[in-house]
């Protein structure tokens, strides 16, 4: 007769299965669940949220209910416009549409960017937004190009209005 130590044995989930009360069993709820995550319009609601988290548009219907007027449309759209200008005379007019309509977003690296702006009256309202974005404490890690941005217009800017605003958050950051 053998010993105990030499019969085989059962791993815990196949008592648990022998006793039909293992967590690994296939009920009807794990079949209804596999079945709704592949069915067609899971799959199409999936893919929506994927576009959307991915900074692509909104469905129709989703962008009727949470933007009725179209407003959003429009100020997304501009946004798009300067973030995908790759030449900087496109990208100059793209900010100066935005700002016609728009005070400049939350968006720090956006900030930094609109820094280059030649006009310093874009300069001014970006510094004053990047000022804001600190004393919010949204500002918790800025682009890494900004402080050196900073700099450069505060040493070469034609207004002193700008280099000293620009001096400011430079020490501030």
């Amino acid at each position: 007769m053998p010993s105990d130590d030499e019969k085989p044995r059962k791993s815990y989930r196949e008592r648990d299965k022998g006793r039909d009360r293992s967590r690994h069993t296939n009920t009807a709820a794990d079949r209804e669940r596999d079945r709704f995550a592949k069915s067609p319009a899971y799959t199409r609601y999936k893919q929506g949220l994927e576009k959307v988290f991915s900074g692509g548009e909104l469905s129709e219907a989703l962008r009727e209910k949470l933007d009725p007027t179209g407003e959003n449309k429009d100020r997304d759209q501009k946004l798009r416009a300067i973030r995908e200008a790759e030449a900087q005379p496109a990208f100059l007019k793209a900010v100066d549409d935005y700002l016609l309509t728009y005070e400049f977003p939350d968006d720090p690296y956006l900030l930094d960017k609109c820094l280059e702006h030649p006009k310093a009256q874009v300069q001014l309202r970006a510094l004053g937004r990047l000022q804001a974005l600190k004393a919010e404490g949204k500002l918790l890690k800025p682009p890494p190009s900004l402080k050196l941005r900073l700099d450069s217009i505060a040493l070469n800017s034609d207004s002193g209005e700008v280099q000293d605003a620009a001096a400011a958050l430079r020490r501030s950051l």
